[in-house]
């Protein structure tokens, strides 16, 4: 078994992350070349936009706003410096549908995953909404992280396509050198121009997601903030509980301002890297994982293996027409590219397929070969094989006959999680997305440092501003929901056993211990896949909304708190 979770996900990223540093990825990942004579001229859209503010369901309303964050050094190699304009956390605000804001009995900070953005919580946050609290009653809020780097995204293409309800106005800009208010797409970033990115590790991003805690009023925070973690997020939230701030008498803990902690389908490893793992690299199963020398040199950001940081943009122009005509056979060689190479397909054999079958293809349990990123969105209607998947022996399916027309049975109708409307939502909705485009190498690496989030004061860990200490301390209520990653929710016996503090004084629960459901409860939600949790908003199917309203119904004071407009102009 791999270190953790953690290190499974870098390892695999990292299969081609490593290669040239100005490789712009596959062939599909830059806009085409130039035109041939007697091609059209490229298409000329006008400028357009989402507002900040939406409602992408009834009752519930979804806003965008900045934080200030912490300003990293510079990288000791190079030089370069973070833009003053990066140094910020975008955040997606859910709340009940009401002017001014209602009162809020709890506030679910929800920190997403490896390679996740804030719209990676999406039909989770809009169903926990939409319920409220199942324990004591009053409203919820849920404000999704987007980390640092989503701000590196060029989302013009995309809010466009949205705006004007043309998904083919995104697949332009981003592929087809068309033009958005006069903008072409500058294409993609690469390493070289973003040196800064290895200084966003750990301690950044825990600064930052201090500042957005620190919003809530002080007194507020120890009643009513709890803090979501999915995937990679989950050992970040137990990394941040840990986390000590301050220096003798001064200092507090994460903890301190926390009323709760949700793990999701995640779990910091229980030991940490040695410390010339950390800084010189490792292998896992035989794939080099760059250590902070490597980071600070060349490697700033994760491509996905074979598909590089265009597949991100392909896959909102799928969403958007998944949900404007799911049942549309629309002609893409670019998307049948990428389906090829997630099913071991050569291209010519890829099948012509409705909008909603393409956007489902790459995600499904049954024939996704990433398995961080399934969902169990239903069943493929046509003639399939099995073939092993792209990064093991795994038996998985595949269209087999490239003359059918293929078509896809969603997931309420096939008795499965997540809907093809919550998937396409939460990759396109409004000026965010699911995904974090350019995600820092430099995080993962981090948090496998500060495994078993008790590390030495006087470590080496606390030279590069790794300060999880004082994980035995952490003395909040923990929900942890085991899915198909974790596998087995035996799991989380490895958080039982690092906890030795009970629920603190003051709290709900206060003096419940690991071994009761108040202390710690573990939920066995095994038959959902990675991104169920977060995805699906029907609150029959995905027991996470449940689990998560009841816990937060449990352990939130009376009362509720204020949190005045937010929203960016």
């Amino acid at each position: 078994m791999v270190r953790s979770l953690t290190a499974w996900l870098t390892a695999l990223a990292l299969l081609t992350a490593c290669g040239d540093d100005d490789d712009p990825g596959p062939p599909d990942a830059a806009p085409d070349a130039g035109l041939d004579a007697g091609d059209p001229a490229p298409a000329m859209y006008p400028e357009a936009t989402m507002p900040a503010a939406t409602t992408p369901v009834p009752g519930v309303r979804r806003e965008v706003f900045h934080v200030a964050g912490t300003t990293p050094p510079p990288n000791p190699v190079t030089g370069g410096e973070t833009p003053a304009e990066l140094n910020v956390t975008q955040v997606l605000r859910y709340r009940r549908d009401v002017d001014p804001p209602a009162e809020a009995r709890a506030i679910l900070v929800a920190m997403p995953g490896f390679l996740g953005g804030g719209g990676s919580f999406d039909g989770l946050a809009r169903a926990l909404v939409s319920a409220g609290l199942a324990d004591g009653g009053g409203d919820v809020e849920v404000w999704a992280i987007d980390r640092r780097a989503n701000l590196l995204e060029d989302l013009r293409g995309a809010d466009a396509a949205e705006a004007l309800g043309d998904p083919e106005v995104a697949d332009g800009y981003y592929f087809h050198d068309a033009t958005v208010g006069g903008e072409a797409f500058a294409g993609f970033v690469r390493q070289s121009a973003v040196d800064y990115m290895s200084e966003w590790g750990l301690a950044t991003h825990v600064e930052d997601l201090h500042a957005v805690i620190g919003t809530v009023p002080e007194a507020e925070r120890r009643r009513r903030v709890f803090l979501m973690g999915h995937s990679l997020g989950a050992s970040f939230a137990e990394a941040y509980a840990a986390w000590r701030f301050g220096e003798g008498d001064d200092a507090t803990h994460g903890f301190d301002e926390l009323a709760g902690l949700i793990l999701v389908d995640g779990l910091l490893g229980a030991e940490p890297t040695t410390e010339t793992e950390y800084r010189e690299g490792q292998s896992m199963g035989g794939i080099p994982q760059p250590g902070l020398d490597e980071i600070r040199a060349e490697t700033r950001f994760f491509a996905l293996p074979l598909l590089g940081v265009a597949v991100y943009a392909r896959t909102e122009v799928l969403g958007l027409r998944a949900l404007q005509d799911p049942a549309l056979v629309v002609d893409d060689s670019g998307r049948d590219r990428v389906l090829a190479t997630l099913s071991g397909l050569a291209p010519t054999r890829v099948p012509p397929m409705d909008n909603a079958t393409a956007m489902a293809l790459g995600f499904d349990d049954a024939h996704g070969p990433l398995a961080f990123a399934r969902a169990r969105l239903g069943t493929l209607v046509g003639p399939t094989e099995n073939y092993g998947g792209l990064f093991g022996g795994e038996m998985l399916q595949r269209p087999s006959d490239p003359e059918t027309t293929y078509r896809w049975t969603d997931a309420p109708e096939a008795g499965e999680i997540t809907s093809i409307d919550d998937l396409a939502r939460a990759f396109t909705h409004g000026r965010s997305n699911f995904a974090e485009w350019y995600f820092p190498v430099r995080l993962p690496v981090d948090l496998a440092a500060v495994g078993g989030a008790a590390i030495a004061e006087d470590g080496w860990q606390a030279s590069e501003g790794l300060r999880s200490f004082d994980g035995a301390a952490i003395d909040l209520p923990i929900l942890a929901v085991a899915c198909g990653l974790i596998g087995d929710p035996a799991r989380y016996d490895e958080l039982r056993a690092r906890l030795t503090t009970p629920v603190g004084a003051g709290r709900p629960a206060a003096g419940a211990t690991r071994d009761t459901d108040a202390g710690l409860r573990v939920v066995d939600a095994t038959d959902l896949a990675h991104l169920d949790p977060n995805l699906s908003s029907d609150r029959a199917a995905n027991p996470t909304i449940e689990e998560t309203s009841t816990f937060v119904g449990l352990h939130a004071a009376a009362g509720g708190v204020t949190i005045d407009a937010l929203v960016m102009e």
